[in-house]
This record gives structure tokens, sequence and C-alpha cells, in this order.
């Protein structure tokens, strides 16, 4: 939200430098994001009195003048055809930064120097409105107004004098967005009670109530409804400070009458709306809401389509605004309008934040009531709007406010206890200082026991409704600075607490085989959750459908990874996340943490071509191999052999030619290819294959301490061997005891052939593996070999029915 500095200092007095009201107003908890001070612009920028013009000797269309500009008289040579002795002009001087170069094609920014021009002197230039950047007029030099005093600076005069900032206002203050309530924090600051506009109606006998009525039909959407009339007014342009003054906090100026409804809301944060009286049907008002269906055109000349929620004002036989978000195009005003209703009303914010992104259609008004207007001033607000309207489109205002209030609001009360005040600040302050404090921002409070305290809450804080919410004002207005630091932590800070030494371990391991990391939502909606096989944790208040469930598995977010590159041409990927899961433990408490599980797990995908296409190279596609090559060098790198691979179908859904992964006896994940219909599903056409890792469980397999061997000095013998076993008996099984039985001289084993067919016999298969024998401290003899060989036939004969292949 933009505030001027200058409107600020109607309500309070202040004298700090931009720089420190940045900085204090952002410590007091209103962050000031930027601001612009509008003299700078004008720097070396003045008013000056055209003395003497003079013919250029040298030039048809050129003058020489004598400009008074305060105490010095300049030599200007100017080029406009419309400069004249006489005039109050604005004139740059030596040194000015000229905003808009209307000669030059960019029109990019120049500083006046002290030049010569076809043989003659110039100290600086007589300017143009579209050259100071006020206006669009080209056509000649800006002729200011007679009393214009010649050496005022160009910014004073033109109202420029001013300090815009932009403060960032949190969600949970609407009562911070006007300059009233910016105005009410900064005398925090300054120690000081801020002074609100004296409202002085003039009105006349004739009662408002004898000229319309309130009628209010939802009173849960709509609990209080006040308006004004304002009779005879003539519409026109306001003037120019108020024009200045809307444009300064980026507000476009209208007219009399909706300019000041503006102003209204920028200077006490509460919405107003003005009607052509005389458009009213009935002359009356009817708040309720519409029809399902309903169509309705706003005062953009758009067509909207309304649903059974949205709350609307209407007269005695049609909708004439959308409550709280913006008025329709049947009763604007006009040039024409003579007569004016004045609406100030308290609209329920979820109600005007549903109708609002709806409709896709968010105004300032919308903006504020959605977040929790002041019920309690809208008959000030339409009172204050009423005086101006009288005093710049004159008028007279009906005797007496129209308030329609049928369930008024009842005092809020928040009790807090000083001694827990203290201990979550982390100061000693007693009840005397504690209520001193909150009064300074109107809560006004009092003791109601030894340790208690009874705050009142006002009704522009809807924020302020628990005792941490009162801490959290004293904590604020007592200043964070002044809070002591305390040195003494109960955690020890030499320690090495980092939980991420493992994950960006694995990162650095990936990245290093040519992975990529990615990073998915951990919301999706229901529909894509459900693929996995369980059950999705629903968010109770989601933010949209598609973000309604808590994923299952890391698996469904990443394929829609993969198909946004495969639509974008890129089918070659290998992809990697870490990241949590949500699982439902139980249904029979689903308010209870205890009925959910977290998990954090790594997923590997995989999918396109081994390679890249190139000469002397042939693309060949990934497969469950490839996959399965990957997860063997992952777990070798952090498991060492403390991992083995279970071939059996698992009940994971999502995926087939599914393996499960243990590590240590403990099942941590499965990789596999994802089934065609999961990817028909999602439109991939490429096959993908995934991995899916239990974090905690991989964990718990890392090898952290590793010992080291010297190289072997001594020769390694290979030699070959195939067996004939039945073709259902997974190959691991025959590994494994060749390994057992060939210890300790058996090195490593590696399966380099399988075959079926007739040589084989039926339900049979033939295995072949290469071996390696090695000792530590001799040559092998070819005896000891062929003992260990031995030894290794008669184990897979007896243990897995493996007879030895000639």
């Amino acid at each position: 939200m933009k505030v001027s500095q200058n409107w600020l200092k109607k309500y309070i007095d202040f004298n700090l430098t931009p720089e420190q009201f940045t900085e204090k107003l952002s410590m007091l908890g209103l962050e000031v994001e930027a601001f612009e001070d509008l003299a700078k612009k004008f720097d070396k920028f003045v008013v000056g009195e055209v003395i003497e013009r003079a013919k250029h000797p040298n030039a048809d269309r050129l003058s020489v003048c004598k400009v008074r500009t305060g105490k010095n008289v300049e030599q200007i040579v100017c080029g406009a055809p419309n400069v004249a002795a006489g005039q109050k002009v604005a004139v740059a001087l030596i040194g000015a930064v000229v905003p808009y170069n209307q000669h030059a094609r960019d029109g990019k920014p120049f500083t006046i120097e002290h030049v010569k021009i076809r043989g003659v002197e110039s100290s600086g230039m007589i300017c143009s409105e579209i050259e100071l950047g006020i206006g669009k007029d080209a056509s000649g030099i800006l002729v200011l107004d007679t009393p214009a005093k010649a050496g005022t600076p160009l910014a004073k005069y033109l109202g420029q004098n001013d300090v815009i900032y932009e403060i960032g206002i949190t969600p949970n203050r609407p009562d911070c967005l006007s300059h009233i309530g910016t105005a009410r924090e900064i005398g925090v600051l300054v120690n000081k009670k801020i002074r609100l506009p004296k409202i002085v109606l003039k009105e006349i006998k004739t009662s408002a109530s004898k000229f319309a009525g309130i009628e209010i039909l939802d009173k849960d959407k709509c609990p209080r409804y006040s308006a004004r009339i304002i009779r005879n007014i003539k519409i026109g342009p306001s003037p120019k400070w108020l024009q200045d003054v809307l444009t300064a906090v980026g507000v476009r100026p209208i007219n009399n009458i909706v300019d000041v409804t503006n102003y209204v809301l920028m200077e006490t944060g509460h919405p107003l709306h003005a009607f052509d009286y005389d458009k009213l049907a009935g002359h009356k008002v009817v708040i309720k809401t519409a029809g399902e269906g309903d169509k309705f055109v706003t005062l953009d000349g758009k067509e909207r389509t309304l649903t059974s929620d949205t709350l609307m004002v209407c007269d005695g036989e049609r909708p004439v605004a959308i409550a709280g978000v913006m008025g329709g195009a049947n009763t604007e005003i006009s040039d024409a309008t003579v007569n004016v209703l004045l609406e100030s009303a308290y609209f329920k914010p979820q109600n005007i934040r549903r109708t609002s992104k709806y409709l896709g259609l968010s105004t300032e008004a919308s903006y504020r009531f959605e977040r929790g207007a002041d019920i309690d001033i809208t008959v000030t607000a339409a009172d204050r709007a009423a005086q101006m309207i009288q005093e710049l489109a004159g008028g007279e205002i009906l005797k007496g406010v129209l308030d329609a209030y049928p369930k008024k609001r009842k005092p809020v009360t928040v009790k807090a206890h000083a001694e827990r005040i203290n201990s979550v600040i982390g100061v000693s302050l007693s009840k005397a200082q504690i209520i001193s404090l909150l009064k300074k921002i109107d809560l006004l409070s009092r003791s109601i026991s030894k340790n208690e305290i009874l705050v009142t809450v006002p009704a522009f804080r809807n924020d302020i409704m628990e005792e941490i919410d009162i801490i959290e004002e004293v904590a604020r207005i007592y200043g964070y600075n002044n809070i002591e630091t305390k040195t003494h932590a109960a955690i020890d800070f030499s320690s090495n607490v980092r939980n991420d030494e493992f994950q960006n371990g694995i990162r650095e391991f990936l990245i290093g085989s040519g992975f990529n990391e990615i990073l998915t939502i951990g919301l999706q909606d229901e529909a894509t959750m459900s693929l996995a096989g369980k059950k999705p944790v629903m968010a109770v208040n989601p933010v949209s459908a598609e973000m309604a469930a808590l994923r299952t598995s890391l698996v469904t977010s990443a394929l829609k990874v993969v198909k946004h590159n495969q639509n974008h041409g890129v089918k070659d990927l290998r992809l990697f996340e870490i990241g949590n899961i949500h699982l439902l433990t139980s249904e029979k408490a689903l308010n209870s943490l205890e009925s959910y599980k977290e998990e954090e797990r790594l997923l590997l995908v995989i999918s396109g071509n081994r390679q890249p296409a190139c000469y002397g190279n042939i693309s060949q596609p990934v497969d469950v191999l490839d996959i399965k090559g990957e997860v063997s060098v992952l777990l070798s790198k952090f498991c060492l052999d403390n991992y083995s691979f279970i071939y059996y179908d698992t009940h994971e859904i999502l995926s087939e030619e599914c393996v499960g992964i243990e590590i240590n006896g403990t099942y941590a994940g499965f990789f596999g290819k994802i089934k065609k219909q999961i990817a028909d599903k999602l439109d991939i056409d490429e096959a993908v294959f995934v991995c899916e890792i239990n974090i905690e469980t991989l964990r718990g397999g890392w090898v952290r301490d590793r010992k080291f061997s010297p190289l072997p000095k001594f020769p390694i013998v290979t030699r070959d061997l195939a067996f004939t076993v039945d073709v259902t008996l997974p190959q691991r099984n025959v590994e494994d005891v060749i390994r057992e039985a060939g210890k300790p001289l058996c090195m490593n084993v590696v399966l380099f052939d399988t075959y079926t067919g007739e040589q084989t016999g039926k339900d049979k298969k033939s295995v072949a593996y290469d071996l390696e024998f090695q000792s530590p401290d001799h040559t092998l003899t070819e005896e000891e070999v062929d003992s260990v060989l031995k030894k290794i036939i008669e184990a897979v004969n007896e243990r897995c029915k493996g007879v030895l292949r000639g």
C-alpha cells in the first residue's frame, strides 16, 4: 500500500528522514518495502520569471530570454513558440536532470549543462510539460500561474515535495490499510496521539428516512449497512490538491464525488460507494444474495455470472452492486447526477473473499473487506465523505444517517497474565507498564487481579483474539531492539547436529552419476495421488482441487515432471528427488497425529535412451537392468554389500517387473517399470523406470567407517562354471551358495550367461558364472583351486539341485 508523508502529517507530527521512517516502522511490524522522494526528481528545478525575450541573432526559431530564478537572472536560449516576457515558467538550472528528452527517440533523461547554442550562451532550460514528466503536452513550454514566485523550488510549487512509502501490510493488519491506521502506528514511535479530522455537517431539516429505506435480508453476510443522502450536487473535476494526493498514492482521479469516496477510503481504510440516487428504483436498498447463474454488468463494463453465494446490493427491482467488490453500471455516477446515496457498510470477510476469487475481480474495496473492515466506523466514514462532497460539489445533506444494524457488535475482551507476558517476551514489565504500552495503540485495559489484566479490543483490531496476540502487541510496542538477547542456550552448538549430511552425500553422488535433481509439490490432486494405490491424506482446507491431497509416493508427482519434459521434446531423463510422503496408518482417529506417518524417501527416475544417438553408436532404450545397475552402484557406495534384491511381485501398484530392496534385512523400497495403464493415464509414451527407497532405512545401512585393504600382490585365477537348475530358481540363490562355499579364496562371482532351450530340458535353465580366486599371501596352485571348485559344485548340487554342465 502506498502512503503519503504529507498526508500522514495531517494526523500525526513527526520528523523522521525517509531512512529513519523505513527502519523504525519496519521494526514495529509494518515493513516499508520502498520509498520515493518526489522532490528529488525536481532537484535544481525552480519557478522562473521571463523578464525579457529577444530574437536569436543566428536562428529564426530560437529566442534568447532573460529569466529571473530568484536572486539571479539567467540567460537561456529557448525554442518554444509560446515563450513571452512576463510569464512564470519551469526552469531547469545547470546540473538538473530533465526526466524526458522530447527531441530524442528514446526519451532518455539528460543533464543540463552550460552550453553555446548557435553562438549564444545558455545557462539552463525552460521546460515543457512532457519534459518534466507531468503531462503529455510537447507543443510549448509550461506556463505557470502568475502568483507563482520566482525562485520557488518547482517541487514545492507542483506539490511534489512529498515522500511516498510502499508498505507491505500483512493480511492480519487491515487496520493499517489507511493513512489514519498508519499514523496510529507512527504515534507509537513518536509517543503522540493522532489527530482525527473534525467532522462538521450542515444538514437540512428534511429527514433522510423519508427519501430512502434499507432492508437487510442476509444479516449474516451483511451485519451493518449505513448510508447518507446528498441532494443537488454538481459533478465536476476535483480540485488539484485532491487529484495530486490521490495520484501520489496510485489512485486515478475521476470526478469530485468518486474521488471523495476514494480519499476517505485511503484516509480511514473504510470502503464507500456512491450511487446515483435517482437511478435507484423505489429509492430503497435491499441486501440479499443473487440467484445461481444470474448476470450482472459491473462498472468496468463486463458482464459477470453470479452464484447463489454472491451478496448483492439491490434497489426495489434489480441488483445495483456486487457487495464489497464493485458497483454496477446501472447506477454509476455520471455528469448528469444530481442526487447521491452514499453507501458505507460492513460485509462478512469470508463471503467477500469467496466472491472476489470466484469472479477473478480484486478491488481496493474487496481487498479491505475480505481482510476485515471496522464495523464501528461505517457512520463516521459516511459523515466524513458527506462533509467533503458538500465542500467540493455543493449540495444539501439530508438530516440523519440511514443505519441498519440488526445485531450490534458486542465488546471483545481478552485476558492476559503479566507473568506470562514477561515469560514469553523475556522482559520484566509491571502491570502498569503493560497497560500503558497497550494504551498507545488504543487497546484499553485494566487490572482485574494480582497477575491479570482485561484488554478491550477495538473493532478495527479483529486480529486480536487470544492472549498470545496481546503478548505480540506488547513486544512490538516495547520494541524488539529493547529486548535483551540471552546468551545462554540449552543447545550445544559445538556439536554437529546437521541432518542433511547424508542427503547431501546422496545428491553429490547422483549428480556425479549424471542425474538431475527435481523438486515437486507435496500437494497434488486426489486422482493423481490415488494412482499410488494407497489412500491419500486429504488436506482439511485445500487451496484448490489441484492441491487437495498429500502424496503417498514420490513417483506420482515425478511422473508429471516426466510428462512435462516429454511434451517439450526431452525424452532421455535421469532424475532424482529427495522428499517427504505422508501415509494414513489408521482411519479411526483422523484428527489425531497418531493416525498419520511421515517418511523421507529417495526417488530415481530414468527414461529414454542409454546414450544419445551419434555416429558409430546405435541408441538403445533403457530397461529394468539399467535402473537395477544405478541402484546397485548407489547402495554399494553407501551400504557396501549390506543389501539384497528380492525378485518377486510386490504389492506396489505403480510398477511392473517389480524388485524389492532390503538393507540389513529390512525392507527399504522397490524398483521397476511403471505400468502401462498408469503411463497411459498420464499420457506418457516412453517406458519409465523408477526406484523409491526409504531414506531412514538407507541411512541405517550407511557404513560410515570404511576399512581398506592393500592391493593384492598375487595373481588372480579365473574359472567358469555353468549349472542346470530349475527355471523358477532365482540365480541369486545359486550365486549366494557359490560365494559361501568358495570362502575364503573365491573373491568374486559374476553371472555372465543364462540359457533355456532343448539342451537344458523342460522346466530347466542354465546359469553360467565367472569365478575369481585369489590368496592374500601366496600364488594359488591348481590343486587348491580345484579343491575349492569341488566344494562349490557339491554345495550347488546339494542346496540348489544344480547339475554341473560339461
